[in-house]
């Protein structure tokens, strides 16, 4: 859908080795947010602070298990997760950080932090069943 309304051609655009590039990363955040959409019944929720000198924005808010955890994604290895880190400062009651990219697992714990593959969004974020 992002190709088609942004009138992006396939021919030029898909050809390329790293998919995740196009736009910047904004085809891997469209599909963890449609992911989301699904896996969080239809809500999808983000956090931002403005601040007069400093803002801050994550991309998503999942509620697992009773408990909000912050979600950003990543198209590439790079990135300070600022943002991300300011928000689990604020919030230390909120729940471990999910961050999916194109890299593997990795979880950092001192950090509260999750690194997950992209295609593991659903099933990371699906909002518990009540017995």
């Amino acid at each position: 859908m992002l190709r088609y309304l942004s009138g992006m051609p396939d021919d030029r655009e898909y050809a390329r080795g790293d998919l995740l590039a196009i736009y910047r990363g904004a085809m891997a955040e469209q599909f963890v947010g449609q992911e989301l959409l699904v896996s969080q019944q239809g809500n999808l929720h983000y956090w931002d602070r403005q601040a007069k000198s400093s803002s801050a924005e994550v991309d998503y808010l999942a509620v697992i298990n009773g408990r909000v955890h912050p979600v950003e994604v990543k198209s590439g290895a790079t990135g300070s997760l600022r943002s991300l880190h300011l928000f689990l400062a604020t919030y230390p009651e909120c729940g471990k950080a999910l961050v999916f990219s194109d890299q593997p697992y990795a979880d950092l714990p001192e950090q509260k932090i999750t690194f997950l593959p992209l295609y593991t969004a659903l099933a990371a974020t699906k909002v518990s069943e009540k017995p």
